[in-house]
């Protein structure tokens, strides 16, 4: 994807959890910087489909994600609450 077009597609500065989070989305990164891209739709995050940018970071998210200890663990509302 090109960082131009991704750029304009990001949720800058947004609540995390809306609608009053403290934690917000990054307000500065840049489109070639992005490793990670979620979808979301009406109900929150979509984490059957996403884009991983080939290289150590998504090697690392990949074997983190597929871990038999992580995937044990009980997340409330299993991977869209882990992401």
């Amino acid at each position: 994807m090109a960082p131009q077009r991704l750029e304009s597609l990001m949720l800058k500065d947004k609540p995390v959890v809306p609608p009053d989070s403290v934690i917000h989305t990054f307000s500065h990164i840049k489109g070639d910087k992005i490793d990670l891209v979620l979808t979301q739709d009406g109900e929150g995050l979509c984490q059957e489909s996403f884009i991983l940018r080939q290289g150590e970071w998504a090697q690392f998210f990949l074997d983190i994600w597929f871990d038999p200890l992580y995937r044990s663990y009980n997340f409330q509302k299993a991977e869209g609450h882990a992401l």
